[in-house]
């Protein structure tokens, strides 16, 4: 089995979300908590296995960590608004309490599943390059 490889853009981004967890003391549990995530996508995201965080996700993140919410949008690879941009900024997204809580979990979970699946394709993909002669 091939070890898995995080995408490089959000690498940074983990590092960044772990820095700043670590600072405040806080715990992977305790920060997912806080956040509204689970531990394992926290884990996830601190580990670059994460190639396109919601940014929901981010936005709370932020508020947990006292992060810049357009940094870490930046640090994600969405484009951002710099300062000498002649567009409007964009407004900020609703705060978590604008949608029920059950449904951010479940959107949540599938972007975990999202996340999982291309994993799995690129390993089965690695696989196949690998044994190019073989057939499934």
């Amino acid at each position: 089995m091939t070890k898995q490889q995080p995408p490089r853009p959000t690498r940074l981004m983990g590092d960044h979300i772990r820095a700043a967890r670590e600072t405040r003391n806080l715990s992977t549990q305790t920060a997912s908590a806080q956040a509204e995530i689970s531990s394992g996508y926290l884990f996830k995201l601190e580990n670059g296995y994460v190639g396109t965080p919601s940014p929901r996700v981010l936005h709370r993140l932020s508020q947990v960590l006292g992060l810049d919410y357009w940094e870490l949008m930046g640090l994600a690879g969405y484009v951002v608004p710099t300062g000498d941009d002649s567009s409007p900024a964009p407004a900020a997204p609703p705060s978590p309490a604008a949608a029920p809580a059950p449904l951010d979990r479940i959107a949540d979970a599938l972007e975990d599943v999202r996340d999982e699946l291309r994993l799995i394709r690129r390993a089965l993909e690695e696989q196949r390059a690998a044994s190019p002669g073989e057939t499934p």
